[in-house]
């Protein structure tokens, strides 16, 4: 009979990782690698997806392990970022919820940077609804035909892969009809990326996609046919912890003083701003604010992490950070306007990007959108942890084609 090996000690495991990382990255601010060739170094040394199976390419250790490695291995070097939604949410959902086939085949590609993901389930008429999905999965003999379109997609024009929840049965109640695919996007016959123009008149990283008879093989399926709404739960639980670097995604986003939000209202940065005024009056307060606001956001982010890791919280507990950060950001680009004052909003005009505190300002209001609006998280918190009563829905129940006939007939 053999037995496990024990499981290396968080403080072991800490000291070989300085010393690998002392070796092999470069410190925060060196930009001469890209992040693919900073990923695939991380990935070969075994420090890429910590938390994950190593059967599946991860180090098979805890997320202990990972918030050591990121606040005390890895302290003063550059790590990558550009793969946290890769790995964070959709690694992590395919980790969850996909067959052996799927696992194997990408999780050990998504850690080594080989692959990068994105989620595809907002629709241009669906609104907030991501259950009304009508983009359409059919058989072909063993194969699938994918038609419809998506919106608001990150990053879509880079991604190698996508994650998409379509509709394989519309007569039966909305979220019962629905099926996650993988869909390759990459020079895939079929497939059409847009890009859409953000708020502050450049080139957003959100685009809109069509899916014209694209052919996907039968085991390009995540889950269970008419299942896809159990996967989608599962995905966005993730996405709201990474979206506050709690859960898988630690470490893996950019990071400031505190966590995340706008580099305009990073604490460092409003106190060097408020040095160069001849007048500091009423800043010291709001940059303080700043300061507690993502002290306190980190640290509480931490808490619900570790309860959901042990067991103590359930999943849904990952909407009180996806709704901080959704509110805090207005608040903390409004400080970042007041400290850094007109040099905020100066743009000479030929710099397609200021990079500015007016700027950040400008799409303050997209965290509270991207992800589930702060009202979604509201009635998620209300509901699923309070237990208060749900909002009335006329649709429950209701085979989906049924609900499309009614409103077709009353407009």
């Amino acid at each position: 009979m053999t037995t496990e090996p024990a499981m290396e000690s968080v403080e072991a495991f800490t000291e070989r990782a300085r010393a690998w990382v002392t070796d092999n990255l470069p410190p925060r601010g060196d930009e001469s690698l890209s992040e693919r060739e900073l990923q695939a170094p991380l990935f070969d040394a075994g420090f890429a997806g910590i938390a994950m199976p190593n059967k599946y390419g991860g180090a098979g250790l805890t997320l202990r392990h990972q918030q050591a490695f990121y606040d005390v291995a890895a302290a003063g070097y550059r790590v990558p970022t550009l793969f946290s939604v890769s790995i964070a949410i959709l690694g992590v959902t395919l980790l969850d919820t996909a067959d052996e086939v799927l696992k194997r085949r990408h999780l050990p590609r998504i850690l080594r940077g080989e692959e990068r993901w994105i989620q595809l389930l907002s629709e241009p008429s669906g609104g907030s609804d991501m259950a009304a999905a009508l983009t359409k999965l059919e058989r072909d003999g063993d194969d699938w035909i994918l038609n419809g379109a998506k919106m608001w997609s990150t990053a879509a024009m880079a991604a190698d892969w996508g994650m998409c929840l379509a509709r394989t049965d519309f007569s039966v109640p909305k979220h019962s009809g629905l099926t996650m695919v993988c869909v390759p996007l990459k020079n895939t016959t079929g497939v059409t990326i847009q890009p859409i123009r953000h708020a502050n008149g450049v080139q957003a990283e959100f685009c809109q996609e069509f899916f014209d008879d694209v052919r996907l093989p039968g085991d390009h399926v995540i889950g269970a046919v008419n299942e896809g709404w159990n996967v989608a739960k599962v995905l966005i639980a993730h996405e709201r912890l990474a979206a506050g670097g709690a859960g898988h995604g630690y470490g893996l986003t950019a990071r400031s003083e505190g966590g995340g939000g706008a580099r305009t209202a990073d604490p460092a940065v409003l106190v060097k701003a408020a040095q160069q005024r001849r007048s500091t009056v009423g800043l010291r307060h709001k940059i303080a604010d700043a300061y507690i606001e993502r002290r306190v956001s980190k640290l509480a982010n931490e808490r619900i992490a570790t309860g959901i890791r042990i067991g103590a919280l359930e999943p849904g507990w990952g909407s009180i950070v996806k709704l901080h950060i959704g509110m805090n950001s207005p608040r903390e680009s409004k400080i970042a306007l007041a400290v850094h004052g007109c040099d905020g909003v100066v743009w000479d005009g030929d710099e397609p990007i200021a990079g500015n505190a007016g700027e950040d300002w400008v799409i303050s209001r997209g965290p509270a959108l991207g992800g589930g609006s702060n009202e979604m998280q509201r009635n998620l918190l209300a509901e699923r942890l309070l237990g208060l009563p749900r909002e009335q829905a006329l649709d429950t129940g209701v085979p989906f084609a049924d609900v499309l006939r009614n409103r077709r007939e009353n407009k």
